[in-house]
């Protein structure tokens, strides 16, 4: 699998951050499935945007990817997505792409101008069959070097060196690759001549993914090239298409930070890969809310479950509580196999939250607690939005041995009659979100 990664020139947005959630839903699915996922991701650390920017602030040019990869990647660990076996970089692959192109001029399918070397997609019959485009009018591109090709929509695949700009000395001549030869090269290189899975923006479908498929089939001679092409919906904010000219771009970590990591990965998973996600106040604010409420049954859940004994008998209504549960697994997989149908999938796992906390956690019957705790499990292993309470951490167990603690010391004082004090614990228990249930002299606790 091979994902169209950033040009690192600025901060990652809260577009990038959807579009690599995305990936990282299908790339769990997969594994859920038995799969072996071998996904890579680039950085196209070399740009005219690069190029602008570190004269802006009068700095060598490499510091600006440095930099904004550097932030990129913290924010896709902070939400929790898996990394990319390789996140190859245009620098580290000038050989390989000056290969590719001299193979293009070889096999007669590419041509040199005056500014660069050029795709001359007249010679490619299959051009368009990705985007639907058929007339050449709509093929039209890079119109800065329109003179220098001889049809409107050729693309440059090498351009020849500029002054004061970086540039590589190599066979082809001195310069630096153009934009759509760079994901052909290095998905090649590490995946193959076909491979299984492509994934980027919508934005990306014409001209750069048409471009890569054109360029691939000619110099490979295999067709398709790519078995399924994964195209990730817009991101607008507030009804309106994120833009820098109208100065609506939310970056990544300011988001991140804004929603919480866990809350906006819920959040950005929730409406399905393909559509339009409009980023809203009111919306954040409901996915916030429901993913306390999911997190909240998920510790209750566990908690009870580690102080119940084994069940050997269920009644009749037991069991359709538990064919209820059971049901909701199949229905939640079904959506999420169903071309990863987050928007259903979410509304099943929060009808099931509301099934639980109603029909399933006052049981505290052993099958049925149990059933709902893989339940969540299933679902983690997709969403990975609650690996800090179901997978655990060290700091989890020793807020489990605490509070039993506390509830020990609360139990002497109740046996010694000190009620004030044994309900003081209790209330400032509950001020931070831990309430206690008596039973006798028993107690057990759950997170509100």
């Amino acid at each position: 699998m091979y994902h169209c990664g950033i040009t690192p020139y600025s901060e990652s947005h809260i577009g990038h951050l959807r579009s690599e959630v995305a990936v990282d839903i299908l790339r769990r699915t997969l594994r859920f499935l038995g799969y072996i996922d071998i996904a890579i991701s680039n950085f196209t650390d070399i740009d005219d945007k690069i190029i602008k920017r570190a004269r802006e602030e009068n700095i060598n040019w490499e510091e600006i990817p440095k930099r904004y990869i550097k932030y990129h990647l913290e924010a896709i660990k902070e939400i929790n997505n898996l990394p990319f076996y390789i996140n190859p970089k245009v620098t580290e692959h000038m050989n390989d792409i000056v290969n590719f192109v001299k193979d293009l001029i070889n096999k007669e399918f590419a041509y040199n101008g005056k500014y660069g070397i050029y795709f001359e997609v007249d010679k490619f019959e299959d051009y368009g069959k990705l985007s639907g485009r058929k007339g050449t009018e709509s093929w039209r591109q890079e119109d800065d070097v329109i003179e220098d090709k001889k049809k409107p929509y050729d693309f440059a695949l090498w351009k020849f060196r500029k002054p004061e700009e970086p540039y590589w000395k190599t066979e082809i001549g001195e310069g630096r690759p153009g934009w759509h030869i760079e994901c052909s090269t290095m998905s090649s290189k590490y995946l193959g001549e076909q491979f299984d899975i492509h994934s980027g923006g919508q934005d990306l479908i014409f001209p750069h993914h048409e471009n890569e498929i054109a360029q691939s089939e000619a110099r490979f001679g295999k067709k398709p090239w790519v078995k399924y092409w994964f195209h990730i919906g817009y991101v607008m904010i507030e009804g309106e298409k994120m833009s820098k000219s109208l100065g609506n771009i939310i970056p990544a970590k300011e988001f991140i930070k804004k929603v919480g990591p866990m809350e906006a990965r819920f959040y950005l998973i929730s409406t399905h890969y393909r559509d339009p996600l409009d980023i809203k106040e009111e919306s954040i604010e409901q996915y916030k809310e429901n993913y306390r409420y999911i997190s909240s049954t998920i510790k209750t859940i566990k908690t009870i479950l580690e102080s119940l004994d084994r069940t050997y008998y269920l009644n009749d209504k037991e069991t359709e509580i538990w064919r209820n549960i059971l049901n909701y697994h199949k229905e939640f997989i079904n959506a999420i196999l169903n071309d990863l149908d987050t928007t259903k999938a979410t509304s099943i796992l929060l009808d099931y939250t509301k099934f639980t906390n109603k029909e399933v956690i006052p049981t505290e019957n052993f099958t049925l607690i149990y059933s709902a705790y893989e339940f969540y499990n299933t679902v983690n292993k997709i969403y990975a939005c609650w690996d800090n309470i179901l997978i655990g951490k060290k700091e989890e167990k020793l807020i489990d041995e605490l509070i039993k603690l506390l509830i020990d010391i609360r139990k002497e004082l109740r046996v010694e009659k000190k009620y004030d004090l044994a309900d003081k614990i209790r209330e400032k228990l509950r001020r931070i979100g831990i309430d206690l249930l008596d039973r006798g002299l028993e107690t057990e606790w759950r997170f509100i």
